[in-house]
């Protein structure tokens, strides 16, 4: 069995440089970010050590995004900065949280993001612009083991630079601040003592530092990750497949997304393709095939009319059924398109950038239905029905899907289509 990875996501608290000096053996990452658990790595028996996320320049992952990379055989910890909190959050589910503001946590001392929030530069190596309040707690507890402070001194130094809004709490307006606060003293040591050693009070750069310590003996160990605590909870919802669905159609090239979408607009025996889906799918269901003809015409069009399932993207035999009656000519197509207009999402380039700053360049809802209408050779009230037999849950998400395949049409396309099949 292969050895497992370490791969650590941290910004601010740890440049990565620093990480790969210490860690040769360690893949860094970017602070965590929605999606981050979907694709390929980490995989089962790796280690994800979680730090950092984008907040507030980009959405953190989701806590059943968590659950995911558990639930693949990912062991999870949770250190130093948002990844203690979500390790105190999801503890209960098997995540892990190792080190110091993690137990602060824990313990009921620190009980908000508040207290690891820290202002940042938004590109590689997400230098700090600011001081966590967790680690100016640990200067107040240096000072009070030294004689400045008395134990009962502590909190109230502690909010007094609370008080002071995250972005702006720099070196300089903490010593500011204590001055103000009538603590020159106190003020002058931390600021020698900072010049001295600019690490000696960062709390969460040494826990970051002991994450990874314990995930080398995790690896070491073997150990493989899993989902504890959940019992029969129903936390694999719609959502987090629609959420992993939207980062796994990105991949490929052309993506796996637009060509399963191509597949549902243009092949015009789609439905077929989606009613064996649905066979296959729904469990404990006989194959049309194998019933008699009015039997399997009734099953189609329950089928048809049910509410569409979401498939999984990441299932590589859903996949094989959706594509099933993909030609390479396809595949060519989709490519060509998308290298005229690459599709919002996938990959950006000027003209669907023009298109999307200029309202009148994009198909309008309207031009999308008669569009629709006319590549499926249908009377617009059969439209709703149509969607649904080819896995499209309704005419708005059709419209939507069309839109990247005729980027730039604009009003004139519109004008046209309705000439066309007035």
């Amino acid at each position: 069995m292969a050895k497992g990875r370490i791969h650590v996501y941290v910004g601010p608290t740890c440049p990565a440089d620093e990480i790969g000096e210490r860690f040769p053996e360690v893949v860094p990452h970017p602070p965590v970010a929605h999606g981050d658990f979907f694709g390929p790595e980490p995989a089962a028996g790796d280690v994800a050590v979680v730090v950092d996320d984008f907040a507030p320049h980009r959405p953190g992952a989701r806590h059943k995004e968590y659950l995911h990379a558990l639930d693949r055989g990912v062991t999870v910890i949770g250190a130093a900065g948002v990844g203690a909190l979500r390790a105190l959050e999801l503890g209960p589910f098997g995540v892990r949280g190792v080190g110091t503001v993690h137990e602060l946590y824990r313990s009921g001392v620190l009980d908000g993001d508040d207290a690891v929030a820290v202002a940042h530069e938004e590109e590689a190596p997400y230098a700090r612009l600011s001081v966590p309040l967790v680690n100016l707690r640990a200067a107040a507890q240096a000072a009070c083991a030294e004689g400045l402070l008395r134990a009962a001194e502590i909190e109230r130094v502690v909010e007094t630079l609370r008080r002071e809004y995250y972005p702006s709490r720099t070196q300089d307006r903490v010593v500011h601040l204590l001055r103000r606060a009538g603590r020159p003293q106190l003020a002058d040591w931390y600021a020698r003592r900072v010049a001295d050693d600019p690490h000696i009070f960062d709390q969460q750069r040494r826990d970051c530092l002991a994450a990874i310590e314990a995930a080398r003996r995790t690896v070491a160990e073997g150990v493989v990750g899993r989902v504890t605590g959940a019992g029969d909870a129903a936390w694999r919802t719609v959502a987090l497949r629609a959420w992993r669905n939207h980062f796994v159609a990105r991949e490929g090239s052309p993506p796996l997304g637009q060509r399963i979408a191509y597949q549902q607009l243009f092949n015009p025996y789609y439905a077929r393709v989606w009613n064996r889906y649905l066979e296959d799918s729904l469990p404990g269901g006989p194959a049309v095939t194998r019933l008699p003809l009015p039997a399997a015409r009734e099953r189609e069009r329950r089928l048809a009319d049910a509410d569409c399932p979401v498939p999984d993207l990441s299932d590589p035999h859903e996949v094989a059924l959706l594509l099933s009656a993909e030609e390479p000519a396809d595949i060519e197509a989709v490519a060509a398109q998308l290298r005229r207009d690459p599709a919002p999402g996938f990959d950006v380039g000027p003209r669907s950038r023009r298109a999307a700053q200029d309202p009148a360049r994009e198909l309008s809802e309207d031009a999308g239905r008669v569009l629709l209408c006319h590549i499926w050779q249908i009377p617009a009230g059969e439209l709703a029905g149509e969607c649904r037999s080819r896995g499209i849950p309704d005419v708005e998400t059709a419209v939507r899907m069309l839109r990247p395949f005729v980027a730039g049409a604009g009003g004139a396309a519109s004008e046209s289509l309705r000439a066309e099949t007035a």
